[in-house]
């Protein structure tokens, strides 16, 4: 039992972080951020750059085409 339940958890820590993502950048840049979100999947091919411009107890995200 003890060995399905490890068999069990190592697949779900694997499974998780091949098709997971992170984010591997913010910075931030005449009072906007951009975020670099970083795939694990097919070796970073699905990288996306967004730009966010915070407001009052918001903030509105837009995908930047073309980069990076």
């Amino acid at each position: 039992m003890r060995r399905i339940i490890s068999g069990l958890f190592v697949a779900s820590m694997a499974l998780s972080s091949a098709v997971g993502c992170s984010y591997g950048a913010i910075e931030a840049h005449e009072g906007k951020l951009y975020i670099a979100r970083n795939d694990g999947f097919l070796f970073g091919a699905l990288r996306k750059l967004y730009e966010c411009t915070p407001s009052a107890g918001s903030m509105a995200c837009v995908q930047v085409k073309g980069k990076p």
